[in-house]
């Protein structure tokens, strides 16, 4: 089974061509990017290393949103389908803010992951 893979790097590097590239061919799978921010989610069974510039790490735990505004919920490098569900394996600490803030991507943010 696939996990997700952050890759990181410069919005000018030469590893966002070859990934744009190969996601057109469907040669890999990426979840979300913003290329601004300098990250792309990317499903893959070990590290993409191959995208010169772009490191591949393992994500933090959150909500990512892509520069096209897709929402990805991220746990234990697997993507969830809903704020909901990252709000329960988050746990208390994240249900409490959601109870305080009545709402799922509110208290994403102000429990600082959001990326």
């Amino acid at each position: 089974m696939s996990s997700l893979w952050l890759l990181k790097g410069a919005h000018d590097v030469a590893g966002w061509q070859e990934l744009e590239k190969d996601s057109r061919a469907d040669a890999i799978d990426l979840a979300a990017f913003d290329r601004g921010a300098g990250w792309a989610l990317v499903a893959a069974d070990d590290p993409p290393d191959k995208y010169e510039g772009l490191v591949p790490e393992k994500p933090r735990d959150g909500l990512y949103v892509s520069e096209q505004a897709i929402p990805v919920y991220v746990f234990d490098c697997n993507e969830l389908k809903t704020a909901e569900e990252l709000i329960d394996a988050l746990g208390d600490d994240a249900k409490k803010m959601l109870a305080k803030t009545g709402d799922p991507i509110r208290a994403l943010e102000r429990l600082g992951r959001a990326y």
